[in-house]
């Protein structure tokens, strides 16, 4: 079960320590832009930064992608058509550090339109299968803006090469869209839950507006 955190509490657990390299307007468009260009995503994605925050949109879904470190590491993931699967730019993810935890967005618009509790369960046996020695985490704080639903989330320890860490997982479907989270921090940091769906609430069709709106 998780234990939902307004907007103000959210900022303050996650804006202090992701944007604390964040520069003007300028230079964050100028970030969002070199994004853009060095991952190839012109043809789907657009700058959308109107902030010292670094933001691109994937303009078919909707999706805001949010860049607060500005850091070199930022990226858009285009992946590649499979039989059967979405076609080209409906399947696309974007991936960057909030601190020292790692987040990735992924949006998929799937032509079986599984059902969102079908595709929650396979995103955790993502999880258990990459991991070894995972474990459910049965408290944790998860976060949402405005009046959004609390999201479908799981959070988990586990180990990779003897190295624990906690992996949260987020999973909605929105108008035929499915938009997918997944956070990965310290096994010792307990703000990687509230990070992880704090960054998937803002970047939802709808969420930055909200979260603004409320601050």
């Amino acid at each position: 079960m998780s234990r939902i955190l307004t907007a103000a509490l959210i900022w303050s657990a996650a804006a202090g320590a992701a944007l604390a390299q964040a520069r003007d307007t300028e230079a964050a468009r100028a970030h969002a832009d070199a994004v853009i260009a060095r991952s190839g995503a012109g043809a789907w994605f657009v700058n959308a930064t109107t902030t010292e925050m670094p933001q691109v949109r994937h303009v078919p879904s909707g999706l805001l992608c949010n860049f607060p470190a500005v850091d070199d590491r930022d990226a858009i993931n285009l992946y590649p058509v499979q039989p059967d699967g979405p076609p080209a730019g409906e399947d696309v993810g974007c991936a960057a550090w909030w601190d020292e935890i790692f987040v990735s967005m992924i949006v998929t618009r799937y032509p079986q339109q599984w059902s969102e509790e079908d595709l929650f369960a396979s995103a955790v046996g993502d999880i258990r299968r990459a991991w070894q020695n995972v474990e459910p985490i049965a408290e944790f704080e998860s976060a949402r803006v405005g009046d959004q639903p609390e999201p479908r989330a799981a959070a988990f320890t586990g180990e990779r090469n003897g190295n624990p860490a906690t992996n949260v997982v987020v999973v909605r479907n929105i108008d035929g869209w499915t938009f997918k989270a997944r956070g990965t921090g310290s096994a010792s940091d307990p703000d990687t839950t509230v990070i992880t769906t704090f960054a998937f609430a803002i970047a939802i069709p709808g969420g930055w507006d909200a979260f603004t709106a409320g601050q």
